[in-house]
């Protein structure tokens, strides 16, 4: 009786207003008219109707159905009842931490009545990023599985539409399907909740001021009439994560049963769309996007390290038959720093390579081989080379080889060959036997040094220069500007400001300092081991290639009949002139020629992106050192 006599009060005014339009209707037209009216209206309407019908379709075929069909998104629904994904997180190999936060993320989104108790509040959106291949999209797949909750997937590209509101349309549309499939799935006494998961997420959630305070506008309209305004559908996105409309009704039958005072009172808790996005790229993203209370757990998922590759070699090569020398350890130093693809990759590779040559299982040979083939290119032997360029190839490899011997005696050399792969007609593969994580000054130099090897042993026992020296000599300038500009390890800690025409003199001058310092360490060490590098070379022209095994018998055959000159290579500190010292070198008044650097990157490194130099771009290849 209560709601009976509230709607009859909210809905008077409305009654009453209906009352006198009919009233005047009747009044005007009297009652015979009004009902001869009514009955050729009805008379009408089935022309009418059809009328209507046939304009509506057109319109709509005309312009709805071709924006929609060219805008569709390519979504993929996956149901509680309907559980297509099949994964678990025992599937999730290689990274324990990442699998225990998403079982916490699993029971929370499952409804923890502990957890609903003490208050806590449902998280609404978490941000997956890391580098390509780390399992980003996997992870999602698995929380999906595991959650037991509706599970949208959309490629955040096909969000963008070329058409105007059509994509701001698509993102509305996408929310009320995973409320609605919320609510469909919800256990009793809860709202329910549905995960969906945008994939590359940056191509929907650009800053709108830009690539890193750049001009690239996303949010201005991008062309006129129906074309354009890409922005809108980001600020829908925005708003349909949180906004007021969290707390307003949004289902159509509600509203009109609240219009007509059926319903009344606040909005019932509303269904959890807990949004989860994966990107490269979490720098360029709109800082509205990951604020709190949106995107606001942001999970990094880093490259697996020693123990995590272990476990991800061990569950792979189960699957695959292998023999007894595929070490998982041997395998683990030699895929520091790979994600968990490009494992897989290199394994099912080496599978191949072993079936091609009529074996049934896999070796650790075809482990390297695949490896040489992902990162180096494929084998392609050159069937007539003449013996002196063999020749010459060989010892320039084989400088590599002896530098990273006698100066890294604690790294792990994978291979040495003088076959043509990709672009090189050679190549020496070095792993660390342990996982570092910190890289010093002494370090660096050393790789400098292994990269100039080659060129020491061309000038010492070949009396020439090579023009295959040119890409170690490369990796040798962009270790030194790294070393002495970026990093402040020369004898100054400025970190050097660059422009448009390169390092600055100063910079030039110590890196080229630091260069000849080290090119004379390493002919001194060429000349203390001169008979590991005929040692290695001749190896090398016999054999064509060499495996780490193969090469420590080759350097302890070698030690044994020169005891003499067997003992450690001891390095000389490097020291390199002060500013004062380059200013007096230039003359008295300090100036000194601007000098530009062609082929020298001039912008700084870009936060979180690789550094040139000694780190190593991603995926990182084992380690090659001189590809002639």
């Amino acid at each position: 009786m209560t709601t009976s006599a509230y709607v009859l009060e909210h809905n008077k005014r409305r009654l009453l207003i209906l009352l006198g339009i009919l009233a005047l209707i009747l009044f005007f037209y009297g009652i015979r008219s009004v009902f001869e009216g009514l009955a050729a209206l009805i008379g009408q309407m089935p022309g009418l109707l059809v009328t209507l019908i046939f304009y509506a379709f057109a319109f709509i075929a005309q312009f709805g159905l071709l924006m929609w069909f060219l805008s569709r998104p390519r979504t993929y629904t996956v149901t509680p009842d309907d559980p297509q994904l099949g994964l678990s997180f025992n599937d999730y190999r290689g990274q324990p931490d990442l699998v225990d936060h998403a079982k916490t993320l699993v029971r929370i989104l499952g409804g923890v009545e502990r957890f609903k108790l003490a208050g806590g509040e449902m998280p609404k959106g978490m941000l997956l990023s890391g580098q390509p291949g780390t399992g980003k999209t996997f992870l999602a797949g698995v929380i999906a599985a595991e959650a037991k909750l509706p599970f949208i997937y959309i490629d955040a590209s096909s969000l963008r539409s070329m058409w105007m509101g059509v994509d701001a349309l698509i993102i509305i549309s996408l929310f009320r399907k995973g409320r609605g499939l919320a609510r469909k799935y919800a256990k009793p006494g809860t709202p329910g909740a549905c995960i969906l998961f945008m994939d590359e997420l940056d191509s929907i959630g650009l800053s709108r001021g830009g690539v890193q305070g750049g001009g690239q506008m996303q949010g201005g309209m991008g062309g006129m009439g129906m074309f354009g305004g890409q922005g809108m559908g980001l600020n829908t996105l925005l708003n349909q994560m949180d906004s007021l409309g969290q707390h307003v009704e949004d289902r159509f039958k509600v509203k009109i049963a609240r219009w007509l005072g059926l319903v009344r009172g606040p909005v019932p808790p509303k269904p959890l769309v807990f949004v989860m996005g994966a990107t490269n790229r979490p720098d360029v993203l709109d800082t509205a996007l990951t604020r709190p209370g949106r995107l606001d757990r942001s999970l990094i998922v880093y490259p697996p390290d020693g123990e995590g590759r272990k476990d991800i070699i061990q569950h792979y090569l189960s699957k695959k038959a292998h023999d007894d020398t595929c070490d998982v350890d041997m395998m683990a130093q030699d895929s520091i720093g790979w994600t968990p693809i490009h494992i897989k990759t290199i394994i099912n590779e080496a599978l191949i390579i072993a079936n091609e040559q009529g074996r049934d299982t896999m070796t650790y040979k075809d482990w390297l081989a695949a490896a040489d083939m992902r990162f180096l290119g494929l084998k392609q032997p050159i069937s007539k080379m003449s013996e002196d360029d063999k020749r010459a190839v060989a010892y320039h490899e084989a400088g590599h080889a002896v530098v990273t011997r006698y100066l890294k005696p604690e790294d792990r050399m994978q291979k040495a060959s003088i076959v043509r792969r990709g672009e090189t007609l050679g190549v020496v593969s070095r792993s660390e036997r342990e996982e570092r994580h910190q890289l010093h000054a002494r370090q660096i130099e050393a790789d400098i040094m292994i990269s100039l090897g080659s060129r020491a042993v061309e000038e010492l026992m070949l009396g020439t220069k090579l023009a295959g020296a040119s890409s170690d000599l490369q990796n040798a300038t962009n270790r030194a500007f790294t070393y002495v500009a970026m990093l402040g390890m020369g004898s100054t800690l400025l970190v050097a400001p660059t422009s448009m025409a390169g390092f600055p003199p100063h910079v030039l001058m110590l890196a080229d300092k630091m260069l000849q310092e080290l090119y004379e360490e390493t002919k001194r060490l060429i000349r203390e081991k001169e008979y590991a590098v005929h040692a290695v070379a001749a190896a090398l022209i016999e054999r064509q290639e060499l495996i780490g095994s193969e090469l420590d018998e080759v350097f302890a055959y070698a030690d044994e009949a020169h005891p003499e000159k067997a003992a450690p290579f001891i390095r000389k500190p490097l020291v390199l002139p002060s500013m004062d010292e380059l200013m007096k070198q230039n003359g008295s008044n300090g100036h000194v020629a601007v000098v530009a650097m062609p082929g020298i990157p001039a912008e700084p490194p870009v936060p979180g992106q690789p550094v040139p130099g000694p780190f190593p771009p991603v995926p990182v290849p084992p380690h090659p050192e001189g590809s002639s």
